[in-house]
């Protein structure tokens, strides 16, 4: 079998026992809780607990310890810790922590290229490799034996999907293969239509520019308040004037202009050709990417938007920090995939999206379903649970949380709760709600459970709106692990508003009402009686910053009378200024800070604020 490898796409990482070093002054209370409750979490003197990951953001901190042996990772078992502003823990998760691993010998037999051969075979690898990853790690099996595997991932041009490859690094047997590529439906939920035309790709080659572009927001049949009949059909990608002046015309914020050529590529996301069929990047010598829907630049320009959207409201207007694990923290897309499948997918900080029945990347809701799955890869540093179908929920309840934002259907209207509004509830395939009624923790496929999490959450979001959803959605998601199921995700996400009592609008009436409809949801939550003293309130308005953004000084102006502590951190949680302020005004010296965003922590008083350093 003959592969291309992509050298710029490849990323191949033959052994994991050299985590990234990360830090944390938390680090130190965080092991002496794991040593002090070692016994109750079965945590083996064989194993050690290494600090792999640490996000800090406005609830706090969030501290990761992978399990390992010998130096070697344990796959996907970590005991995750949550403190708050005050220092103290108020969440942990050790549901993927693997209790029942054996001691066992970590040096391989086999050799990594040796298990990336027999990799390529086994998951039938073809054409163009477009990502690819080998992790020596400690497996358990679903029968309880502990082996040394090599674990391959390998996504290729020419067969569809995300390849997980388990490989015996003792015996070179193959254990496992399997697509583990998150869809946005069950595979066999839709027919597999004929493939549409093809067209043939264009060759493309940083400055940035901006541009304009027609999309649908997020779908036409929303945006004209109309039912998917007479003229709003797919009727296999031709237009007509209703479906044209159901378009949108939109600012593209960011494209790549190299050599008198434009490209959608930005700060947050890039075109790539990654699977058949291969449709080209769309490049033009106009920044006008005024496509009609027949055209296949449409879906390009579609996806390339609203993912740019999304992402810049959570990096830019929530602040935080949410990008791609790989591909140097650039989302790739894929408009046309899957071999022209009526199914989408996200994997390894990459979204492909088929053309099947209405082209899935026309669809907003699509498009920002696949991207929730890439937001609760990242913000949990890979540790995504699909445990009763979370995911997917987390994925239903991001797509609907802008479509709803748009306040385009009455609440009365069916479509109102729709999920998949153009690219399902047809011919082609049923869609999902997020009104949906069974009490966790339900039955069925992870896809049908997920509406259980989504629609509490949109009942949430209906009543405390969606900046606040959206927060606490995101930053309680940052505390999960890759065997957290809904119960645990809702304790989450309701302790990440606790942690943020007091700011961004927070308040008890918020926690109430999250802790009701959670409850009615058939979720059981602790306790928790809700106390906002004046006090946490009233730090609001003792302190100004000014200017913001700022060049060169910052002004701080307050009404307290001792000297008070002062770090900087930027949006990575890496402290990179300390001083000391007084009683009146003071300044801060930030001109050698690099342009972005930054946190100002003034800690006698425990209050954080943002500021934007031009």
């Amino acid at each position: 079998m003959k592969l291309k490898i992509n050298s710029l796409i490849l990323g191949c990482v033959l052994s994991c026992s050299a985590l990234a070093a990360q830090e944390s002054s938390l680090e130190a209370p965080a092991k002496r809780w794991l040593s002090e409750n070692s016994r109750s979490l079965g945590i083996q003197n064989f194993s050690q607990l290494k600090l792999n990951f640490v996000k800090k953001g406005s609830t706090g901190e969030t501290l990761r310890f992978q399990q390992m042996i010998k130096e070697v990772p344990v796959f996907q078992s970590e005991i995750v810790l949550h403190f708050n502003k005050e220092g103290k823990i108020t969440y942990t998760s050790t549901d993927s922590f693997k209790k029942d691993i054996k001691d066992i010998n970590t040096n391989p037999s086999l050799a990594a290229s040796e298990a990336l051969q027999k990799a390529h075979v086994a998951s039938k690898t073809k054409g163009e490799i477009t990502f690819e990853e080998n992790k020596l790690l400690v497996y358990l099996t679903e029968n309880g034996e502990t082996k040394l595997v090599y674990r391959i991932l390998t996504n290729s041009h020419d067969n569809p999907g995300s390849w997980e490859t388990i490989i015996d690094a003792q015996s070179g047997n193959v254990l496992s293969v399997k697509d583990i590529a998150n869809y946005h439906h069950g595979k066999n939920e839709a027919p597999k239509p004929t493939k549409k035309n093809q067209k043939k790709e264009i060759s493309a080659k940083k400055v940035l520019v901006s541009g304009s572009g027609y999309i649908f927001n997020p779908d036409p049949l929303s945006k004209m308040q109309v039912a998917y009949a007479g003229q709003y059909l797919d009727n296999n990608d031709a237009t007509n004037a209703s479906l044209d002046a159901a378009r949108t015309l939109v600012t593209i914020p960011e494209l790549d202009f190299t050599g008198g050529v434009y490209k959608l590529k930005g700060s947050y996301a890039e075109i790539k050709d990654l699977e058949t069929p291969s449709t080209g990047l769309f490049t033009q010598a106009t920044n006008q990417f005024l496509f009609n829907r027949n055209d296949q630049g449409f879906e390009a320009v579609n996806a390339y938007w609203h993912v740019d959207n999304s992402l810049r409201y959570i990096n830019q207007t929530l602040n935080i920090a949410c990008i791609p694990l790989t591909n140097a923290g650039i989302l790739w897309y894929d408009p046309h995939g899957l071999d022209g499948d009526d199914n989408s997918y996200y994997s390894n900080g990459r979204l492909v999206f088929g053309e099947g029945g209405v082209d899935d990347a026309e669809d907003a809701d699509v498009v920002l379903h696949e991207l929730g799955h890439g937001l609760h890869d990242w913000l949990t540093n890979g540790s995504l649970s699909q445990v009763q179908g979370l995911s997917e929920g987390c994925g239903d309840y991001w797509a609907q949380s802008y479509s709803r934002s748009l306040n385009q259907w009455p609440s009365s209207a069916p479509a109102y709760n729709w999920m998949f509004s153009w690219d399902g509830h047809n011919e082609y395939w049923a869609g999902r709600i997020t009104n949906y009624t069974v009490l966790y923790p339900g039955s069925g496929a992870i896809h049908t459970r997920g509406q259980i999490w989504a629609s509490a959450l949109m009942r949430i979001y209906d009543k405390i709106g969606k900046a606040k959803t959206d927060r606490a959605f995101l930053e309680g998601l940052s505390m999960t692990d890759s065997s957290t199921n809904q119960q645990n995700a809702a304790i989450a996400v309701r302790q990440a508003a606790i942690d943020m009592l007091g700011t961004f609008g927070y308040t008890c009436g918020d926690i109430a009402i999250m802790t009701q409809e959670f409850t009615a949801a058939g979720y059981v939550l602790p306790a928790y009686n809700c106390q906002l003293s004046v006090d946490d309130v009233a730090k609001k308005e003792i302190i100004a910053i000014y200017p913001n953004p700022v060049t060169d000084v910052l002004n701080i102006s307050m009404k307290i009378s001792k000297e008070e502590k002062v770090e900087v951190y930027n949006m990575e949680g890496r402290k990179v200024l300390e001083t000391t302020i007084n009683n009146g005004k003071n300044t801060i010296n930030v001109s050698h800070l690099q342009t972005g965003d930054y946190i100002l922590n003034i800690k006698g008083i425990e209050l954080s604020t943002k500021f934007i350093k031009k």
